[in-house]
């Protein structure tokens, strides 16, 4: 018999939940542990886990009627109408989630992982946004409006105003809220229209300490297991650069196997102003080339938190890469894009400002550290051994140009932008 002692999960009781499905414990006994009936962990678990999708970069589509269908092998693809997902007992049934799953390494299929601390504060956000709104029909607004708006342009406070019109039914704090949240806004009234709020300054508002981004799944050793089973994806590392804490800001990527780098400008340091130049680069090059970004290595700024921004298409919200976080304060983890930014810093030193950078500036400035000969490229520039692995059409589609040998310049006075 089961007890139910609250109707709402809490925090502590999440914790619980995320120990018993790394313990790999059924739902059951995890239920059995909190006195909750086991539907609840059920649906907990299924609610506030988060997917990662399997790598569909030169794998095999996985369906349940593979061995009974009757279409050639080549015409296996999710669009079929028979296509089922194979389905995986111990993530479905039993446990609900992947997490220290033994077998995750050898997996092909999606992968979901249930973090306490993500599902507590994704339930909060939920409970609070629901009882958000204004409670107010629109006859009720209209004759509130239309009482206090001329009021208040004679200066009356809201506490006089209430006082004097009781039919309005409404407690002071409750229309501050209204007003506030601009609720009477195109009849005129807002902040400034009230006495009180104009005398007083602004009260500061105390920032919400930030919950710690869950990298499970995405981590450098997550990133070393995945380049031990598809040694054939090349690495593209990704970074940010900037000289102004205001702005612009470079986002960078450099190809491990080539040495290339390229650079976008940015006016905002988001995950979803840096994942738009992905959206551009896929709407550029197209799926065949595009393949060059199927593996991204990055480090845990805030603008790349957002993983599902990077590696889901924005359209179909298909998986279009796999993206990896180095370990905290190690950038030695992506050693390409530190070196080639010596390169930047030579045109674009720390104290210059950016302000007026473009982004044909930035073409011009990869040009030339692009037609920098390299040692560890065996005398080669980096454009030249792109150029070989990809071919020059590729190049041309990411506006890479060659710069001749001794036009190469790497002085701040390539760029004009003072």
């Amino acid at each position: 018999m089961y007890i139910m002692r609250a109707k709402h999960l809490t925090l502590e009781e999440r914790k619980i939940i995320q120990e018993g499905i790394e313990k790999r414990l059924s739902k059951t006994a995890i239920a059995r542990s909190l006195h909750k009936d086991p539907t609840t962990i059920a649906k907990e678990i299924k609610k506030h886990r988060t997917l990662k999708p399997r790598n569909r970069f030169n794998s095999p589509v996985i369906c349940s009627n593979f061995k009974q269908c009757s279409k050639p092998r080549k015409y296996c693809s999710e669009a079929c109408p028979s296509y089922a997902e194979q389905s995986c007992s111990l993530r479905d049934r039993s446990v609900g989630a992947c997490n220290h799953c033994p077998d995750i390494k050898h997996c092909r299929l999606d992968h979901y992982f249930y973090n306490a601390s993500h599902a507590h504060e994704d339930y909060l956000f939920h409970l609070s946004d629901s009882r958000q709104g204004v409670n107010l029909s629109e006859p009720q607004r209209l004759l509130i409006a239309q009482t206090i708006a001329p009021l208040l342009k004679k200066g009356q406070s809201l506490y006089q105003i209430l006082a004097n019109h009781p039919e309005l039914s409404l407690s002071v704090k409750s229309l501050y809220t209204y007003i506030e949240g601009g609720v009477f806004k195109d009849f005129g009234v807002d902040n400034f229209s009230l006495r009180r709020q104009v005398s007083m300054r602004e009260r500061k508002k105390l920032k919400k300490r930030r919950e710690p981004v869950n990298y499970e799944g995405h981590k450098f050793s997550d990133y070393l297991a995945f380049l031990a089973d598809n040694p054939s994806i090349p690495t593209t590392e990704m970074d940010t650069l900037y000289n102004q804490p205001q702005g612009p800001y470079i986002q960078t990527f450099s190809f491990q196997n080539t040495g290339l780098m390229i650079g976008f400008l940015h006016q905002e340091k988001t995950s979803e102003s840096m994942a738009s130049a992905l959206d551009f680069l896929q709407e550029l090059l197209g799926i065949d080339y595009f393949r060059l970004f199927s593996l991204i290595l990055t480090d845990r700024g805030t603008e790349f938190e957002k993983v599902s921004l990077f590696e889901q298409n924005p359209k179909s919200g298909q998986i279009r890469t796999n993206i990896f976080y180095c370990d905290p304060q190690t950038p030695s983890q992506k050693p390409h894009v530190e070196n080639n930014h010596n390169y930047v810093r030579n045109i674009l030193p720390n104290q210059r400002n950016l302000e007026h950078l473009t982004q044909k500036d930035l073409n011009l400035m990869f040009d030339h550290i692009n037609s920098v000969p390299r040692k560890v490229l065996g005398g080669r520039t980096p454009y030249e051994v792109f150029s070989f692995f990809y071919g020059e059409t590729l190049l041309h589609k990411l506006g890479v140009r060659r710069i001749e040998p001794d036009s190469v310049t790497l002085q701040p006075y390539l760029l004009k932008i003072e």
